[in-house]
C-alpha cells in the first residue's frame, strides 16, 4: 500500500506545486511598456549623463567616470565578427577602466551616438543608441549602447551599460 502511495504522489507531484496560467490578463492590464518616451528638460538631463560618458571615452579621463558611474558595475559586451560569429563577455567595469586608460599610451578614442531612444519610469531610466568607434582616426566597430540609469537625490548615474562590438556595419 505504501508503495501505491508514494507511485501516486511521485505521478501527481507536478500537479501539486503547479501553478495555473492566466487567460485573462488583470484589468489594468498596460499593453504598452512601462515607462514612457521621455521628452524635454529630464530627457536633456539624462543625456547630459550620456554625453558626459563619450567625453570620459574620447579623453580617457578616469575622473569623469568616476561621477557619472556606479561603483561595483559590470558591463555586457556583445560581438559580432565580420564571419556571423558572436560572443558575450562581462566585465568588472571599475578593473577594466583602470587598466584601458593606464596602457593607452597615445591611443586616442573616438566614439559617438545618435538617435537616442529614452525611456523612464521615475527614478529609473534606460537609453538605447546606434555608436561607431574610431582608434586612432581609424574606424574600429559599431553599434548599440545601452545605459541603465538610476535618478538619486534627483542626480542621474549610470548603473549598468552594455553594448554590441559589431565589425559588420553599413
Amino acid at each position: 500500500m505504501k508503495k501505491i502511495i508514494v507511485i501516486f504522489l511521485l505521478l501527481n507531484f507536478n500537479f501539486i506545486f503547479s501553478q495555473t496560467i492566466s487567460i485573462q490578463p488583470p484589468r489594468d492590464y498596460l499593453t504598452d511598456p512601462f515607462g514612457e518616451i521621455v521628452k524635454g528638460t529630464e530627457k536633456q538631463k539624462i543625456l547630459a549623463v550620456i554625453d558626459r560618458f563619450m567625453e570620459a571615452v574620447n579623453s580617457q579621463e578616469k575622473s569623469i567616470f568616476d561621477k557619472i558611474l556606479y561603483k561595483g558595475i559590470n558591463r555586457i559586451v556583445t560581438n559580432v565578427e565580420k564571419d556571423g560569429s558572436v560572443s558575450t563577455l562581462i566585465f568588472d567595469n571599475d578593473s577594466s577602466i583602470a587598466r584601458i586608460i593606464g596602457n593607452t599610451g597615445e591611443r586616442r578614442f573616438r566614439e559617438r551616438y545618435w538617435d537616442a531612444k529614452v525611456i523612464t519610469e521615475g527614478n529609473i531610466a534606460s537609453v538605447w543608441a546606434p555608436y561607431d568607434f574610431y582608434i586612432d582616426g581609424s574606424f574600429s566597430h559599431c553599434g548599440v549602447d545601452l545605459f541603465y540609469l538610476v535618478k538619486s537625490n534627483r542626480i542621474w548615474k549610470i548603473a549598468h551599460f552594455g553594448y554590441t562590438r559589431n565589425k559588420i556595419c553599413d
